[in-house]
């Protein structure tokens, strides 16, 4: 079949065809045709196309994820961030392992839940070397988490969530709340097997062991209500403020010195009382009941003249 676009001419040219009866409206569908039937949410994430924002998010992610992982391994890891992927659910959880940490988490900005899993033998690793081992630890069990792992993983949960709100607030401002955890993927109560995720792995590569992969799971119905900016190249860099900056800009104006210049009053002359003016002599000067005040030149406010402790001053009136 072709994949020629038809030009205006000839699109208007059909279009009267069909108003004037000129043009059958099966003109054209071959009998011989097999349609391929189209269910709605089943399509992939092709029509996502590239999600660039998305790798972006997961590199920040993954470079503030080593200060999770650090003060339990007390090194700061080499992490990997891979592309993200797209599978159903089902497809995913074929290759995983039995035994694993799955921890599910609200998004309300997003209206959905992700999907975090960490492999055992990370867990063993980690509380290993927070007791002073070397890491090479091999996985204590094989059907549960000790209360020492299971504090671990919380451990890197909620530090990981946090981490994850940094590296998307930027892009879309979102948190996450954490609802449960499990270890067996069959009790997971994620998305249906049917549905397709986005899959973000981070590998975890240590010196003295195999490295270890933690994914992030987004179901794709989540991350197409910001599909716009999560295939967008041009960035825009939080709201464009920096604190520390404001702050030194603030101190060093507010130590910027003015003129601060009280008009008590304007007298009145004639040039025959100038000429007549000699040393010693007396101008009368008589006072406003209302003073301006002037800063650098400018009238600012009205004032009052008085007297504090024991000097002249003057009262700001508006």
């Amino acid at each position: 079949m072709s994949t020629r676009k038809l030009s205006n001419e000839e699109v208007s040219a059909l279009i009267g065809g069909l108003n004037d009866g000129s043009l059958d409206v099966g003109t054209g569908v071959g009998d011989a045709q097999d349609y391929k039937p189209f269910v709605f949410g089943a399509d992939d994430a092709g029509l996502l196309g590239d999600l660039h924002t998305l790798r972006l998010i997961n590199e920040r992610l993954g470079r503030q994820m080593r200060s999770v992982l650090l003060p339990m391994l007390r090194f700061s890891p080499r992490i990997s961030t891979l592309p993200p992927e797209t599978r159903k659910f089902e497809n995913y959880l074929m290759g995983v392992d039995s035994f694993l940490s799955l921890n599910t988490a609200r998004v309300d900005a997003l209206k959905g839940t992700i999907l975090m899993t960490i492999p055992p033998r990370l867990v063993s690793t980690l509380v290993n070397t927070f007791f002073g081992g070397n890491g090479d630890s091999p996985v204590t069990r094989a059907s549960e988490f000790t209360p020492t792992e299971e504090r671990v993983i919380q451990i890197v949960v909620d530090g990981s969530l946090r981490a994850l709100e940094d590296a998307w607030r930027d892009i879309y401002p979102v948190s996450f709340e954490f609802m449960t955890s499990e270890m067996n993927p069959a009790f997971t109560s994620f998305v249906e097997g049917s549905d397709q995720v986005v899959v973000c792995s981070f590998v975890v590569q240590l010196p003295f062991a195999n490295p270890a992969t933690i994914d992030i799971l987004y179901p794709l119905q989540v991350l197409k209500q910001v599909a716009p900016l999560l295939r967008s190249k041009i960035q825009r860099v939080g709201d464009g403020r920096d604190e520390a900056w404001e702050r030194k800009l603030r101190e060093g104006l507010m130590a910027v010195e003015l003129n601060f210049s009280p008009r008590l009053a304007e007298p009145m002359t004639n040039i025959g009382e100038l000429l007549n003016i000699k040393v010693g002599s007396v101008v009368e000067i008589p006072a406003f009941e209302q003073v301006k005040i002037y800063v650098e030149g400018q009238s600012l406010f009205n004032a009052t003249i008085g007297e504090r402790d024991g000097k002249m001053a003057v009262r700001i009136a508006g």
